[in-house]
Order: structure tokens, then sequence, then C-alpha cells
């Protein structure tokens, strides 16, 4: 590094250290025998320190570094850290950490193929299910668990994606790789994710019931003027135990299933949140109609109910203070509320406009799980993957070099721009929700032809045209928001892997749901007739 000399012009610019590699070939060099450096070996033992004087600063052009540095096309010019002010020094980090990853597109398409088609065909029996029981008695007397669904289908995004996300980058960055860091890792995340399913089970439960109480009173709905108890303790109960067992289940597969991607060269974040997606609705949804129903049965004693309630509220505090000692998910359980509460208030705001277009379209049961699961699918695979080359390529709390610098640029980068390297993985993401959703579309009209519950009024050219382009719309406005999001939490010094994926769920919850009651309120209006319930 010392043969190499460049001009530096001084500015008001930051000072930056830029580290050229594979095969430099300079002009000014003394030394006739400079040979090209390997920069798959890490060569920086020997020299681990730049000073002030060594760095290059930045300016708009660069032309300082051109004009007297020649290198081929395969160049990688690798900006690091801002050198310290306080002690005039940064240290060099191996090429590894700052290079994003360089998988093929096609890569990327079939690691993510087949786990997405699975998932699908999960939110389609999800979708076929909530069709089915919507008739069972609980449904019909305690209408409040409409408003439920999507926050405790959010959990899916809220928890355990966000867990395959945190999960999959600490693998991917070797922090997780022996036993001992395994079994910390996986107790680690069992207990913070039952903690939180809990609280969210709990507070989803009673800010269901306060909304429906306040909404029929607004409507003079209700004359009581009074909050069924009985059946309020049946959702508090059955909305907890749902919430734990969910979580249980798919926090366990969700951590067996990186560790064994990791360790058959398989991507994890290509595979670990479809499956998360391919049966977290149905597991959640068959829990909760089934576990709520029994309790439904019994709700004349109440005191079992009180104690089912009394203990998951016990066991949040020990889930906690065991949280707060385990390395791996002590930062997220001090900045990890705020995303999941929000996420949660946004998925039951969806779950308002589905309790009330549902008892004008029942059909809307049928394609929610699906248009709601695509699309935070599809955007919690984008989400892992724009985290994971941020770590790679930058610290957290600073801009990285291929970050857009002007609000506009999101917008054109997201899905264009040479500098992201996760954009080719948008567009991916994007065209496969095409096929996706016309697929789905067509089994679920196939599976309730064969009930006998099919509305032929969703079989119309101007239904599938309307669904799709709304399903499609939603994809591509959640990927764009992903983009944004991502790199914003980035610059304010939160980890994506735990901030964002809530966001972005419960965001496609909301739109997922407001643009298929849009989808049925529109048809209907322009003279489907056949599509409100008789």
């Amino acid at each position: 590094m010392s043969d190499i000399k460049v001009n530096q012009n001084e500015t008001k610019s930051e000072s930056i250290a830029i580290v050229p590699t594979l095969n430099i070939i300079s002009e000014t060099c003394g030394t006739p025998d400079f040979k090209p450096v390997d920069s798959s070996a890490c060569l920086l033992s020997e020299v681990n320190l730049l000073k002030p004087s060594d760095a290059l600063t930045k300016t708009s052009s660069q032309s300082s570094l051109d004009s007297n540095i020649k290198y081929d096309e395969n160049v990688d010019m690798m900006p690091l850290m801002p050198i310290d002010p306080n002690n005039g020094e940064i240290r060099m980090l191996a090429e590894s950490v700052h290079k994003p990853s360089d998988e093929h597109w096609y890569t990327v398409a079939l690691q993510v193929l087949f786990p997405f088609f699975m998932a699908g065909f999960g939110m389609v029996g999800a979708g076929v299910f909530l069709d089915k029981v919507t008739h069972w008695p609980l449904y019909v007397n305690i209408k409040a668990i409409f408003t439920l669904i999507p926050a405790l289908l959010g959990l899916k995004g809220n928890l355990e994606m966000t867990l395959a996300s945190r999960f999959s980058t600490q693998v991917n960055l070797g922090k997780i790789k022996d036993k001992p860091t395994i079994l910390s890792a996986v107790l680690g995340n069992f207990a913070l994710t039952q903690a939180q399913a809990i609280v969210v089970g709990f507070l989803a439960s009673v800010g269901a019931i306060l909304l429906k109480y306040f909404t029929e009173k607004m409507q003079n709905i209700s004359n009581t003027g009074e909050i069924d108890l009985a059946n309020s303790l049946v959702l508090i109960a059955g909305c907890m135990s749902t919430a734990s067992f969910a979580s249980l289940i798919l926090a366990g597969l969700m951590m067996f299933i990186i560790i064994l991607s990791k360790r058959i060269n398989i991507n994890p974040d290509n595979v670990a949140t479809p499956i998360a997606a391919s049966l977290g609705d149905l597991v959640t949804l068959v829990i909760l109609s089934y576990l709520c129903s029994f309790l439904f049965e019994i709700k004349s004693q109440l005191w079992i109910h009180s104690v089912v309630i009394v203990v998951f509220l016990i066991l949040i505090p020990i889930f906690i203070y065991y949280s707060y000692n385990n390395e791996f998910v002590k930062d997220v359980l001090k900045n990890g509320w705020t995303p999941i509460l929000l996420a949660m208030i946004i998925s039951s705001t969806g779950g308002f406009i589905m309790g009330y277009a549902i008892s004008y379209f029942d059909d809307i049961a049928a394609f929610q799980p699906v248009i709601n699961g695509v699309g935070g699918n599809l955007v919690a695979i984008y989400a892992s993957r724009l985290s994971t080359a941020l770590h790679r390529t930058s610290e957290q709390g600073s801009v990285p070099f291929w970050a857009p610098k002007k609000w506009f640029q999101y917008l054109l980068h997201t899905f264009s721009g040479k500098a992201n390297p996760e954009s080719k993985t948008a567009v991916i993401l994007a065209v496969m929700a095409v096929p996706g959703h016309l697929l789905f579309y067509f089994v679920i009209t196939r599976v309730k032809i064969y009930n006998n519950t099919m509305n032929l009024a969703t079989m119309t050219p101007s239904f599938i045209v309307f669904y799709t382009s709304v399903a499609i719309l939603q994809v591509v406005l959640l990927l764009l928001i992903c983009y944004w999001l991502v790199h914003l939490t980035w610059r304010k010094n939160m980890n994506p892997d735990n901030v964002c994926i809530p966001y972005l769920t419960a965001i496609g919850d909301l739109l997922g749901t407001a643009f298929l009651a849009v989808c049925f309120y529109a048809l209907y209006f322009a003279g489907e007739e056949r599509l409100k319930t008789s």
C-alpha cells in the first residue's frame, strides 16, 4: 500500500479509505515486480491499520483516484467505514465482509420457487379452511374473532418470519456454527417468541373486544351497553393459547430448517420465510378454530378460561428474564417490541375491514389468506436478503456505498438499479407473483366447486382480471416500501431483521384486505350482484 501514490484533493467532504483489490495495475508503482492480489485470501495480517495519511478524500467524481491508478474491469473498489477522528485510524476488514452476495438470478429463482409454491398451497388450504369455519357457532356468535384473524396470522410475519430473517443472517455471518451457540440461540429465540406471542395474543384479543363493542355502540346494534364476559374470556384465553402454541411449532421448525439449509449449502434467506408462510396460516387457523370452539363449548365453566389466562400472564416475565440473559436475543428484547405492537395494530385494522366486508361477501374468506400471505411471503424474502447484504457491506448506522442518494432513486433502484445487489431478486419475486396468484386462484375455485360452495360470480373474467391486478399491485407496492424501509432502519442504527418484516407483513395484510374488499365492492356496484351474500 505504501508504494501506491495517489493525489489527494482536500475537500470538506468525509474522509474515507478505499482499498483497491483484484489485479491492480499502477502507473505510479515504483516496484516493477508488483503482483496481483488474491482477494479471496485475507492478506491483512501485517497491514491492519490505515492512517489518515494513507486515506483518500471522497469527491463527487473520484477523479483523484482514477487519474493515478488504473485497474482492470474486475477491480472491486470497496469503501470502508469513515476514519475515526479520535484516534486517526480505521481497521481494514476482509473483503468477504464487504462484498454482497454474488448469487446468480437463476439460483435465487430456483431456490425460491419450490418453497414459494409450497407456501402458496398452505395459504390456499388456510383460505379454504377459513371459508368453511366461518359458519361454525364460534364465528357466528363471536364476531370479534374476524378482527383477530389478520393479527394472529400476522404473528407469522411479526415473529416467525422475523426470527427466520434474524436467524438466517446470524447463520450466514458465522455467528451460529457449533453446538453451544446453536443451543443458546435456539433456546433464546424460543423464550423471546413465546413472550412476544403471548403479549400480542392478549393485547390483540382485548383490542378486538373493545373495537367490536364501540363499533356496535356507535351503530346502535347493541342495546345492552355491556361486554359479554363469557365470550370475552373465550376469546382472550383462545387467542393467547393459539399464539403460544402456533409460535412454538413454527419457531422450532424455522430454526431447524435454517440450520439444515446452511449445512446443505442452500441460502436460508431463500427458503426459511416461504416455509414459515406455508404452514403458518393453516396451523394458526386450525389451532384458533378448534381450541376456541372447545372453549366456547365449555364457556359455562369460566374458571378454566381464567386459569389459562393467569398461567400465560405468569409465564411472560419468566420468558422475558431468560431472553434478557441470552446474548442472541437480548437486543431484540429491548428494541423489538415497538414494531411488533404497531404491526399488530395495523393488522387489526385490516381485520376490522375484513369483519365488515365478510358480512356482505362470504367469498372474501377464501381469498384473504392467499392475497395477504403471498405478499407477505415475497416481501419477507426481499427484506431478509437486503438485510444480509447490508450486514455484509457496511456497519449498522452507516450508509452503504450502494445505497440510493436521492428519495426518487428508491423507486428506480428497487427493480432496475445496478447499484442494488438485490434488484434482480425484486424482479424475480414480482414476476413470480403472477403465475402464483393465477395457480392459487385456480386451486381455490376447484376446491370450492368440489365442496359445492362455489359462487359463479368469482369465476367471471372481470373478477379474475380485477383480483389478479390488485394482488400484483400489492406485491409491487410492498417491494418498493421494503427497499426504502430497510435502508431507513439501517441508517437509523436499527437491525432490519428485527424491525422491517413486522411492519411489511402488517402493511401487506392491510393492503391485501383493503384491495380485496375494493375488488368485491367495485364489481358489486358495477352490476355483479351475485357476489353479495344471500
